[in-house]
């Protein structure tokens, strides 16, 4: 569940936010698109982080990756952090948001395979 929620990560949501935004900063627009639980998360895992994991989807992608074996390798990294199964899905969602930033605004080329899902 964890898995299939980071990749469709509120796609339908996320993208059409996203398109314009390729000028902005990382946090500026990842925090515009938090729920307030997700906000808290957030600021527990800090922007310098969010922004790495954003760098490292396009880093996968370029590689060959597809978003949908990243994503689930940052699912299975979460499932072993010992969170707690109540804060499972908003994590899930909340990295799924950090992804679809992060491949928008750091390698807008590969949008395309977010829009894909």
């Amino acid at each position: 569940m964890l898995k299939t929620s980071l990749v469709c990560l509120s796609t339908s949501l996320v993208l059409g936010s996203l398109t314009p935004a390729y000028a902005q900063e990382f946090d500026t627009v990842l925090e515009g698109l938090l729920t307030p639980e997700e906000l808290q998360i957030h600021q527990q895992v800090g922007s310098q982080q969010a922004e790495q994991l954003g760098q490292e989807a396009c880093s996968a992608l370029a590689a060959g990756s597809s978003v949908e074996d990243f994503a689930t390798k940052v699912a299975e990294s979460i499932a072993q952090e010992n969170v707690p199964e109540a804060q499972l899905q908003a994590r899930g969602l909340y990295s799924g948001k950090v992804i679809a930033v992060g491949v928008a605004l750091f390698c807008p080329e590969r949008f395309s395979q977010l829009q894909a899902l």
